[in-house]
This record gives structure tokens, sequence and C-alpha cells, in this order.
């Protein structure tokens, strides 16, 4: 069996088993638990990307998700699961339902979840973030997301001690991610599994969603302000799902 290193994300240097923070990070790891491979996980901060792992790949660029094999490094959560089909990918077991249809349905989902529905939970995440840094990455997250300012950040920090911001930044993200439990309204009407490509299994489209419920959950108050608000109640059983689905290493959400 291929054994494959994946490089993750995680906020202090000090505790590399602690909370794997990124949520492209973790579509690779369900990708690569949906085919059952063996996986060295390898953690780091955002400082030891810039520099270790830009060393050791020779990319000055590099990002995480990075995967490993044989010496020969893939970098971005599409690629990898594209490279992750190609090679373990059948027609009975495939992260695109083992179709072109499917594989852009993902892709959809990928793009949507990255954009339309990220960006509502991006300041929500980003007041949260900082507290599982250290202080070194705590210093980059600052300069690449707030120019340096740390007041701008703080400013942050401080709208949403408000409730009223905070809950009408909850309303905005639950609210675009109801075309979401729109579509799990229909998939139950026809008494459909709720995976959102249909069938047994998971897939890249459901890991492509997931992925933000594993990084804006950093807000405590977003679980049950977005993913289980009883607007978007069919949400929270397909994240259910997901959770329960044995691909999902809990640990690494704590």
């Amino acid at each position: 069996m291929t054994k494959y290193t994946l490089y993750q994300l995680i906020g202090d240097a000090s505790n590399p088993d602690g909370r794997v923070i990124s949520p492209h990070v973790w579509k690779t790891k369900l990708d690569l638990a949906f085919f059952e491979q063996e996986v060295i996980n390898s953690s780091k901060t955002f400082p030891q990307i810039r520099g270790e792992l830009s060393e050791l790949t020779k990319n000055p660029a590099v990002t995480v998700p990075t995967i490993e094999v044989d010496g020969q490094f893939t970098t971005d959560s599409w690629k990898i699961a594209e490279y992750l089909e190609a090679e373990h990918g059948t027609s009975e077991k495939s992260l695109f339902g083992g179709s072109i249809a499917g594989k852009e349905f993902a892709k959809f989902i990928e793009i949507w979840s990255n954009t339309t529905f990220a960006n509502e939970l991006r300041p929500l995440i980003g007041v949260s973030i900082t507290s599982h840094f250290d202080s070194a990455s705590k210093t980059y997250f600052i300069k690449s997301k707030f120019g340096g300012d740390i007041k701008k950040h703080s400013s942050l920090i401080d709208k949403f001690q408000n409730s009223e911001e905070l809950e009408k930044q909850l309303f905005n993200a639950r609210n675009k991610l109801s075309i979401i439990n729109d579509l799990l309204k229909y998939k139950k009407s026809k008494n459909e599994n709720l995976f959102l490509l249909g069938g047994k299994e998971p897939s890249h489209a459901d890991f492509a969603l997931f992925g933000w419920f594993t990084s804006s959950t950093l807000h405590p108050k977003v679980e049950e302000g977005v993913w289980r608000h009883k607007d978007n109640e069919l949400v929270g059983e397909w994240l259910d799902l997901i959770l329960n689905s044995g691909l999902v290493d809990k640990a690494q959400l704590n």
C-alpha cells in the first residue's frame, strides 16, 4: 500500500498533535481516508510552512495541504483529489461518483464553499483562530491577513463582542448555507441518502463543504448558529453522517 505524508496546518509548533485548522487540509484528510490510504501526518505552523516546507519542496509558494509520496509532492486539495482519484478511484469507489458530471458538481461545491459561503465565515474564524496560535503564528497571521495592523484585528474581535453584530454574521452564514439545506430537502423527499452526490458513501463534494465546518467552528457560536440551526435542520443531519462515517479523526477537531 502506498504510504502518503500529508503536510497539514496547526497553530502551535509545541503541540504537533493539536487541532488541524485548515478547511482545505480536511478535504484531503477525508479523501485519503475514503481510499483507506496509510498516512503519516506532518504538522506545520504558518512560519514552518514558509520555512521548512518551502525548503523541502523547493517551492517558496507552497501551501497546505501538500502530499508527498515517493519523494514527489502534490499541492492543493483539488489537485490532490484528482491525483488520488487517478491512483485509486474505480467505478465502484470514486471521489466524484464515478462520472464527469459528479466531478463537475464536486468542483462547483468546492468553488461555492470557498467563496460565497466562506466569505461569511471568515470574519468569525478570524476572531477565534489566533487563540490556537503560538506567538510566531499569530504574528504571521496578523501580517498576512491584516497587513500587520493589530488594531484592525482587535476591532474585528470587538465588533463580534456585540451580540447584534454576531447574530447578523451568523444569519448571513446560515442564509448562504440554506441552499444546501434545500438540496437536502429535495433528496429526502425522494428517500435518497443525504450525501451530496447521492449513493451510500460521501464524496469530495461532501468533504469540500465539511472542511469549512472544521475551521468555522473555531468560533464557539458557529456550530449551533449556522450548521445546526433550526433553519438548516437537514444540514445537521448531513453533518452527523460525515462525522460518524468513520473517516473523521475527531481528535483533530479539538
